[in-house]
Order: structure tokens, then C-alpha cells, then sequence
């Protein structure tokens, strides 16, 4: 899993590639606290790269979720592979989650 951030505009937009799963869903939980302590803006996940997600990836999605909003702060996915899309949609996560086809959709809904 390789996790890249970088400010955008007014989003703070992460890639993610690789795979997300139990054996680096630690790594990520730790990286998001960091981009979250030093970027008080929303957070854009941008998952062209993102090649597999299992049931802890989505724990973490969930908690990096409610830290952002216990902050106030908006959490958007956007360019999602099919199969992670099919992960989100299998587990019922998909309205839970704001999602987007492209990352300009997800900054235009900022």
C-alpha cells in the first residue's frame, strides 16, 4: 500500500494504492491521524490506485469518517475501482459514503 497527500484548492486529497487490508489498515489509520492533525480542511480519498479493500478497510474508512466529522470536516470518495466499489456496496457503506466518479466532481461538491 502505497498512501501519498497533498493539498488541493481547499481539500486535502490523499491517494491510496495497492491493497487496503488487515495486514496495512494499521499503517493507514496512522498516516490519516497525521495528514488530520497538520489539515484542518475536508479530505478527498482518491482511489484510482486502490486495487483491494476487505471489511478492515472499511473500519477504517469509518473511523477516518468520524473523526472528520466530529471536526466538522467532509470526507468524499472518488474514483473508485469496481471491485472496491462492489466491497463498499456488498457491505451496504455506499450511503454512508460520499462518492464520486471523478476528483473534480468531488471538489465541485465542496
Amino acid at each position: 500500500m502505497q498512501v501519498t497527500g497533498e493539498m488541493k484548492n481547499d481539500a486535502f486529497v490523499v491517494t491510496i494504492q495497492g491493497r487496503l487490508d488487515m495486514e496495512t489498515s494499521s499503517e493507514f489509520n496512522t498516516i490519516m491521524e497525521g495528514y488530520l492533525e497538520a489539515n484542518f480542511t475536508p479530505f478527498i480519498l482518491n482511489c484510482s490506485g486502490l486495487q483491494y479493500i476487505n471489511s478492515s478497510a472499511l473500519t477504517s474508512f469509518v473511523h477516518l469518517s468520524q473523526m472528520l466529522e466530529g471536526l466538522q470536516l467532509k470526507l468524499l470518495f472518488c474514483e473508485l475501482q469496481p471491485q472496491v466499489k462492489e466491497v463498499i456496496d456488498i457491505a451496504g457503506m455506499a450511503d454512508h459514503f460520499k462518492i464520486f466518479p471523478t476528483e473534480l466532481q468531488a471538489f465541485e461538491y465542496l
